[in-house]
């Protein structure tokens, strides 16, 4: 037999399909007697995710009239096929494939964030629903669910996250991911003093941007460290060990006040060890969680839902995590072999740096995401090339996506980079 010639799709694929279809031998009698069953659901809402088509509907009508969609085995059934199957499965048939992905994947870090530690980014993001979805709780005229997202900033994935109703607590979501060890960046909405004392019960840590009206006592003054170049944006600094008054646990905080763009920021953590300035650029790389939410929702259309029950709405949104973690490793893929390609006289870009002089005038701008952006940019162009799945590139694999995964489509897709 002729040995087929894989395609881009099946290269993006090859880390998830052998652990799909062990999921699938799982599942006894699945394929005999389900037309959609487990293996040629995940396939194809895989495919729409990677391909951008953002309903099912959509993808039904692609399968139909898409002579290619043979080449990658995808199944034309009804929309009601669909419905069915997405409540057919256990989602945590498809969060072990996300997590054993995790364990699989070699992602790059970064190093600087990695000396100083573990970092997850939290935050929720409100996702519409349909009116008859009636356990979606939101407002009396609107329905919506919350996605809850643990993003790490060491490596730039997605690490934990749950989906609940629109109305559920982001603090008591928090306190389910808690990993010891881990320092955990949120804003202002995570703000709790008894929330403050269970992390650190749990053996993690925290960065979390506080209320301007919260009271404390000065126990000691620290000695404020930042590099003198960040004075063109950022004033009166301040670094203090503090207590809380209506803290009833009376646990000491370390406390750094800040005006930046003039708007003022006040950081609670107890991360005693780090620097003022790695406590502010820590922080200010919270956004990246915000950039991880806006890529889902308008990069990948994940604001559409597939399906309107909790089971698939939990499938679909661990279906876009894989795709992600998929396609940034394709990326990173392409990083390595145009390094190996250089001259060998040359170091390449094995380590990345945070290089201060990079960053440049901060924009003008009261935006807290301008601030944020302008920080982040002390990585200089790492940031973009190793760990951000930009548009332009997602287009082109997406354009080469059927095609022969030959040494000029290779160079194609990453000579982007």
């Amino acid at each position: 037999m002729e040995n087929k010639e894989p395609i881009v799709y099946d290269e993006i694929l090859e880390p998830v399909a052998a652990l799909i279809q062990e999921e699938a031998e799982k599942i006894e009698g699945d394929a005999a007697t389900y037309k959609l069953s487990f293996q040629p659901l995940t396939l194809n809402i895989l495919f729409a995710i990677i391909n951008g088509i953002k309903s099912v509907s959509l993808l039904i009508t692609h399968i139909k009239t898409s002579p290619l969609a043979k080449k990658v085995g995808l199944i034309h059934v009804s929309k009601s096929m669909y419905s069915e199957a997405f409540i057919r499965y256990d989602p945590s048939v498809y969060r072990r494939i996300f997590y054993t992905l995790l364990e699989k994947l070699n992602f790059l870090e970064i190093p600087e964030i990695k000396a100083l530690g573990r970092f997850f980014c939290v935050d929720g993001s409100v996702f519409p629903a349909i009116q008859t979805m009636v356990w979606a709780s939101y407002k009396t005229s609107a329905n919506a669910i919350k996605l809850h997202l643990a993003f790490e900033l060491n490596r730039m994935i997605p690490v934990q996250f749950f989906s609940t109703e629109a109305n559920a607590s982001e603090r008591k979501v928090l306190l389910k991911m808690l990993e010891a060890g881990v320092t955990y960046i949120a804003d202002r909405g995570y703000v709790c003093f008894q929330l403050f004392h269970d992390i650190c019960q749990k053996g993690a840590h925290f960065i979390i941007r506080g209320k301007s009206n919260l009271l404390y006592e000065i126990c000691e003054t620290l000695k404020v460290d930042i590099n003198e170049k960040w004075s063109s944006f950022i004033s009166d600094v301040k670094d203090l060990k503090v207590k809380f008054k209506n803290d009833k646990n009376k646990r000491e905080y370390r406390l750094v006040s800040f005006i930046a763009m003039g708007e003022c920021f006040t950081l609670i953590t107890d991360r005693f060890d780090l620097k003022t300035s790695e406590v502010i650029i820590l922080y200010a790389y919270r956004w990246q969680v915000e950039l991880i939410f806006r890529f889902l929702k308008r990069t990948l259309n994940g604001l559409h839902l597939m399906s309107h029950h909790p089971r698939g709405i939990e499938i679909q949104f661990t279906l876009y995590m894989i795709g992600y973690l998929l396609l940034l490793f394709f990326k990173q893929r392409g990083v390595e072999v145009n390094d190996i390609r250089k001259d060998e006289g040359e170091e390449g870009n094995k380590e990345i740096v945070i290089d201060e002089e990079d960053s440049g005038s901060p924009k003008k701008s009261n935006s807290l995401g301008e601030y944020a952006c302008g920080l982040v940019s002390l990585l200089g162009e790492g940031l973009q090339k190793y760990w951000k799945i930009g548009i332009h590139w997602l287009s082109t694999v997406r354009n080469l996506l059927m095609e022969p995964f030959t040494a000029e489509i290779r160079q194609l897709i990453w000579s982007e980079l």
